[in-house]
């Protein structure tokens, strides 16, 4: 992907108001009812005092903090979450999960960010906890949605005030147990993940379905991807408009991206029998939906949650441009079963209500240069926000989420570049951005043989040096010119390795 494409596709998502131009994908199940929060409550588990018991990982505050459901560590297991934490201090994010009880929204919102204040860059929510709830007039569709939403975690320093019974416009005062405000600072402040499967029984045990996943989560992070790297981009009709822009997008992660969205073949029978069991790595469908089916418009049949496992998915991730997909508070909601049932999942992003993703270079741009799935969630995140939230915004992203581990890195195996060791040296690139050639410049405290590789942000290799013997000292590589994008510089030195990226801009 250039630097010319990026600037495109950037100045696209500028010059024109995507929430007027696009078609907002939406529930189209008209017998959809919402509980009430304390319905939602009364169906699952009952607030009851907060409480946070330390179990494993650092004593010291963490970057990571895995909230486990009260109970639920002794059926998952002590190996499987010691496991999980070390894969996760892998990638150098330090770990620690806490038992919590099934306290109110508000203070687990309190309790992250006491931990925030002193380091905290993220968190996950691990089983039946509880979540915020909104309600929000959209005026798309001239009606009003209520959605459960992890935002407000994520948000820790935003007003989110409940002033009104039904909608604002209702002019009603009072509360119901909906956000309705929304002032302030409202931009995240940590990235926030939720893996939750009891609701997912229909398709087996929950802890078996949680250890499975913690197993795969692990396996990933050692094999990686299989070759070809392959994404599939599948845009029904309403949006098959716009599909070759999407696909650039999601080539700034990865190389090789399949676009189909031409109305005769996007369709049930071609994803269901064709393209989800393909060896597809990540899959993002553009469909309406509801929180247990694809709609394939204009008669090209369902897709149901039951229908998904026999199926057989090979994906590991998912963008659900899927109305009320990732619905987590609803039994066998379809972003839990692709990432929580299959044997492939890993994780989701879509919304819980009528909405999905925009401005997708905002998430795609920073996971091709290695960001973990949270910490590219953050950054979309922080671009949506950026001057606040208009009534747009809120209408299509407040029902976002992230299904499965935030600190995953999919692009970790695509540059063949692991964590740096203990010993890693300084490494620079300049001149950085560059209008062509670079030089790479490390010193050495003791000889060494040092080869250097540079790769594209999608992990092809554009670039390698053979190993050569250097002194003690300062040294430099020359780059040569590799044309416009991003790149990581990677070299080795003995035992030690070290990673810069470096951007190349047209001349």
């Amino acid at each position: 992907m250039t630097v010319s494409l990026i600037v495109a596709l950037v100045a696209f998502s500028v010059s024109q108001d995507p929430y007027s131009e696009v078609v907002q994908t939406v529930n189209l199940d008209p017998d959809w009812v919402d509980p009430t929060p304390r319905e939602f409550a009364d169906q699952t588990s009952r607030y009851e005092p907060f409480r946070a018991r330390h179990l494993l990982g650092s004593r010291e505050v963490p970057d990571m903090v895995i909230l486990l459901q009260e109970g639920l560590a002794s059926q998952i297991g002590v190996d499987l979450l010691q496991q999980w934490i070390d894969d996760i201090e892998a990638e150098e994010y330090v770990a620690q999960v806490v038992e919590i009880t099934y306290g109110t929204p508000e203070e687990i919102k309190g309790f992250l960010g006491a931990l925030h204040s002193q380091g905290l860059q993220g968190a996950v929510l691990v089983g039946n906890l509880p979540a915020a709830w909104t309600a929000v007039w959209d005026t798309e569709v001239g009606a009003g949605e209520h959605c459960p939403t992890d935002y407000y975690l994520m948000d820790l320093d935003g007003e989110w005030l409940d002033l009104w019974v039904g909608y604002p416009r209702d002019s009603l005062p009072g509360q119901d147990g909906f956000y309705d405000t929304f002032q302030g600072s409202l931009d995240p402040e940590i990235w926030v993940g939720r893996i939750r499967v009891d609701n997912l029984s229909a398709l087996g045990d929950p802890v078996a379905m949680l250890q499975a996943y913690l197993q795969r989560n692990h396996e990933w992070r050692l094999n990686g991807d299989p070759e070809p790297v392959r994404a599939l981009c599948y845009v029904d009709d309403d949006w098959q408009w716009s599909g070759d822009v999407y696909k650039a997008a999601m080539e700034l992660l990865y190389e090789n991206v399949e676009l189909f969205n031409r109305s005769v073949e996007t369709c049930e029978r071609d994803y269901e029998s064709i393209r989800l069991p393909d060896a597809y790595v990540w899959v993002s469908p553009f469909v309406h939906s509801n929180p247990t089916s694809h709609q394939w418009l204009p008669a090209g049949g369902l897709t149901y949650w039951n229908e998904i496992v026999p199926i057989g998915p090979e994906a590991h991730f998912y963008n659900l441009f899927a109305c009320s997909n990732c619905r987590f508070t609803t039994n066998n909601y379809m972003g839990g079963v692709y990432s929580f049932a299959t044997d492939e999942g890993l994780a989701a992003v879509g919304s819980t209500t009528s909405g999905a993703m925009l401005f997708f270079t905002c998430f795609y741009a920073p996971l091709g240069e290695g960001a973990s799935l949270g910490e590219a969630y953050m950054q979309w995140w922080d671009h949506i926000s950026e001057y606040g939230l208009t009534q747009a915004e809120l209408n299509w992203h407040i029902g976002m989420v992230l299904l499965g581990d935030p600190s995953l890195v999919p692009v970790m195996h695509l540059t063949g570049v692991g964590e740096e060791g203990p010993e890693a040296f300084v490494l620079a690139v300049a001149p950085n951005p560059s209008a062509g050639a670079a030089t790479a410049m490390f010193d050495l405290a003791a000889p060494a043989n040092v080869s250097m590789a540079v790769f594209d942000i999608s992990g092809r290799l554009v670039q390698f040096t053979e190993p050569a013997e250097y002194q003690p000292g300062a040294h430099s590589m020359q780059i040569e010119e590799p044309g416009p994008g991003v790149y990581l510089v990677h070299l080795r030195a003995g035992d030690s390795e070290a990673t810069e990226r470096f951007v190349v801009v047209g001349r």
